[in-house]
């Protein structure tokens, strides 16, 4: 089979090589695996930067990136979930982060064998393009609301509206009851309007965002702010335009990985006495969940939801989608097609 593998850390058009492997052995006896034969891989800003940085293991190796895909199921073992038995069902999965940071045993290849518990079952009439972004930022956009208490009657601001994350996010928030203020660059408004947002606004049209926020929403203060993007600006400055008992969810690496760990220490525990932020301060990265993916599916399935693409580059191209990837104004997500057929 094919898969993208990287055998050394640097960019990815440096490192990564579209190389021939063996496909992995069809499940038998009570396993609980399924072999899936891959449709389509949606890409992660973050494995961009494990790309760079993350050493490969000795002994583990070829490294193949990615965390999450779509395609259907070739065979599985009679321990698999029934739903997943028959050869031809369309599935959506994921790979767990140890296994691809530590192992190397991404999703970008013709095929993976997986363990059923990984591994969701969707409806034919869902387009496998932007159902290969469903588990995992499906995933992450649910954490994040539930982790801040979205509800009915909340105002909520997003950062980073228009991203793969943003996209889930505003769409869930709407469908909570909650009122959406996105913030994304101007060239992608009509994306973020489409996807439901109350108000939209350009960053890049406020020499500080901060100082805009405050002046703006300073007497009508946002509940909770949802950061796909990683300002420390933004939530520095938050007890001007964030309730209380507020909180700031934030996923994004902005500033870096060093300077985001150094932030999230200072965030967390820095006392307000020593000049810590008076405000509540989350910060994580999720394992996908089928419970999760079987959730954000039938949003999908039953129309309640979509999922923005903002690029399907063939198997071959991968290198390009990674460049699509790091300039960080992907409109949705970045797919990748690995099925020639």
């Amino acid at each position: 089979m094919r898969a993208w593998v990287r055998r050394r850390c640097g960019p990815p058009d440096s490192v990564m090589e579209l190389d021939t492997l063996p496909t992995p052995p069809v499940p038998t006896g009570q396993s609980p695996d399924v072999l899936i034969r891959v449709s389509h891989v949606s890409l992660q800003y973050s494995t961009e930067m494990l790309i760079r940085m993350i050493p490969s293991m000795p002994f583990t190796g070829p490294w193949i990136p990615e965390i999450e895909l779509s395609g259907e199921v070739v065979a599985a073992g009679a321990g698999a979930p029934s739903e997943l038995r028959d050869p031809g069902t369309p599935v959506v999965a994921f790979q767990t982060m140890f296994s691809v940071i530590f192992m190397g045993h991404g999703t970008m290849a013709e095929y993976i064998r997986l363990s059923g518990s990984q591994v969701t079952r969707i409806d034919a009439a869902i387009d496998m393009a932007p159902a290969s972004g469903i588990s995992g930022s499906g995933s992450t956009a649910l954490k994040m609301i539930r982790t801040a208490g979205v509800r009915d009657g909340h105002t909520v601001l997003i950062n980073g509206a228009s991203g793969s994350v943003g996209s889930f996010l505003v769409q869930l928030c709407r469908l909570r009851g909650a009122k959406v203020v996105g913030v994304a660059s101007g060239a992608n408004e009509a994306m973020v309007r489409d996807l439901g947002v109350n108000e939209f606004i350009d960053y890049r049209s406020h020499d500080s965002l901060p100082a805009f926020l405050t002046h703006q929403y300073g007497g009508k203060p946002f509940d909770c702010i949802l950061d796909c993007v990683g300002s420390q600006a933004i939530f520095v400055q938050s007890p001007a335009y964030l309730k209380p008992e507020g909180m700031v969810v934030n996923i994004g690496t902005l500033e870096g990985v060093g300077a985001t760990a150094r932030n999230v220490l200072f965030n967390r525990y820095l006392p307000t006495w020593l000049g810590g932020v008076p405000r509540q301060y989350v910060m994580f990265n999720t394992k996908p969940t089928t419970d999760d993916a079987v959730y954000v599916a039938r949003l999908v399935q039953e129309g309640h939801m979509r999922v923005p693409v903002d690029s399907v580059f063939d198997m071959q191209d991968a290198v390009r989608a990674y460049k699509r990837i790091a300039t960080k104004r992907a409109r949705g997500k970045v797919v990748v097609k690995v099925r020639s057929d």
